[in-house]
C-alpha cells in the first residue's frame, strides 16, 4: 500500500479515535494504524481488537465507513471475545 494511503488511514485512525471520545464514554479507547502489519488496533487499557485493511479494501477502494462501523460496534458491545476477533493483550 502506497505511503500516501497510509497516511490516509493514520487520519482516519485519529478521525475514529476522535469519535470515541465524543462518544464519552468510552475514554481510554484508541485506534491507530500499525503500517507494517496493515491493521487498524483498538486497544482499551491491556486489550487490543485488530481490524485488518485488506478486509476493507474493495475494487471501489477502501470502504473507511464500514471500518467505523465495525470499531464502534466493537466497542458498543463492550469489547467482548469473539471468535473471529484476533484478540490479546497489548504487547
Amino acid at each position: 500500500m502506497s505511503s500516501e494511503w497510509a497516511q490516509e488511514a493514520e487520519r482516519q485512525a485519529k478521525a475514529i479515535t476522535r469519535d470515541l471520545i465524543e462518544v464519552g464514554r468510552v475514554k481510554g479507547f484508541r485506534v491507530t494504524y500499525q503500517k507494517r502489519e496493515a491493521r487498524f488496533a483498538l486497544r482499551a487499557g491491556t486489550m487490543t481488537a485488530y481490524f485488518s485493511a485488506h478486509t476493507y479494501d474493495t475494487p471501489r477502494g477502501m470502504d473507511w465507513l464500514q471500518l467505523r462501523i465495525d470499531i464502534l460496534l466493537h466497542v458498543r458491545r463492550g469489547l467482548q471475545l469473539e471468535p473471529r476477533d484476533e484478540f490479546a493483550p497489548a504487547p
